[in-house]
């Protein structure tokens, strides 16, 4: 009982990670209809990015990040503006983009590896210590990024539903034609939204770089975990994304502790393959961004 009740807090955890990690896919997708295949090498970028901030600056935790995703934004909103919006507009964009988006990837981790080197480096951690409630262990870190995650989501979530951008962002997803009929700049919208998505990835690396790590090589991984992520919960839904993740959070974790790590992800993959065969459109296909 006490290693399933720490299992399953890990879980949460992990779930909670692993939600904002795919959210920058979920919007990318919801809103443009590409899938950001530089999803990873965004995410190490971002992480380097605070490493080298805190180490050259001299300025705290909290602005590093601050920075660092800021950064994201406006490379998101120029990566758009000089290539994409362009791509975009062609015949067999979808091909193009794919193409386009896989060998930046590539050249971001290459350029990463050369800038930042091939070690593996940690983001310090926001919080030390921990505490015991009785059989429980809570790492005051991993609760510091549970209550962020969460705060970050219901934040987001408001600017998509209360704010006009969001608005326009969510019915540009919904439906682009009536969108276009009402006045919306759809070109606007897909600026702002890879931009925006492209922070949220940025924000979601450097998380996962306090509590794991970061390296050139890791954006893979990271990338592939949200792939299944946001097609276990429905391409273009973020709260498909969030309810995907946290499953797949706490399957991970009961996995870990019942037949060990080496079986997560084939674990994963059977997932996978599962909700392809049986539920292709994703398990939350009625939600939308």
């Amino acid at each position: 009982m006490i290693d399933l009740s720490n299992a399953l807090l890990s879980g949460v955890i992990i779930g909670s990670l692993y939600a904002a990690m795919a959210l920058g896919l979920a919007l990318i997708y919801g809103v443009v209809r590409i899938f950001n295949f530089a999803h990873g090498s965004m995410s190490v970028l971002a992480g380097h990015l605070t490493l080298l901030f805190l180490k050259h600056t001299g300025v705290g935790l909290a602005p590093a990040i601050s920075i660092s995703v800021v950064i994201m934004f406006l490379m998101g909103l120029a990566l758009y503006k000089t290539t994409l919006s362009f791509l975009v507009k062609k015949p067999n964009w979808e091909f193009s983009t794919i193409v386009f988006l896989l060998g930046l990837a590539i050249l971001m981790q290459n350029l990463i590896l050369l800038f930042f080197g091939p070690r593996i480096k940690a983001v310090p951690k926001f919080f030390a210590g921990g505490i015991e409630l009785g059989f429980l262990r809570i790492n005051w870190h991993d609760l510091g990024l549970l209550v962020f995650v969460i705060v970050f989501f219901i934040g987001l979530n408001l600017f998509l539903r209360r704010t006009w951008i969001g608005k326009a962002m969510r019915a540009v997803a919904q439906e682009i034609t009536g969108a276009m009929v009402v006045g919306i700049n759809t070109d606007r919208i897909y600026s702002f939204a890879f931009a925006l998505a492209t922070a949220v990835t940025g924000l979601s690396g450097i998380l996962l770089a306090t509590r794991y790590f970061v390296a050139p090589h890791a954006g893979w991984t990271w990338m592939f975990r949200g792939f299944i992520i946001v097609v276990f919960g429905s391409l273009g839904s973020v709260t498909g994304a969030i309810y995907a993740a946290f499953i797949l959070g706490i399957t991970e974790a009961l996995i870990s502790l019942y037949l060990g790590e080496l079986w997560v992800w084939p674990c994963w993959f059977i997932i996978f393959v599962g909700v392809m065969v049986l539920r292709p459109q994703g398990l939350f296909s009625d939600q939308t961004i």
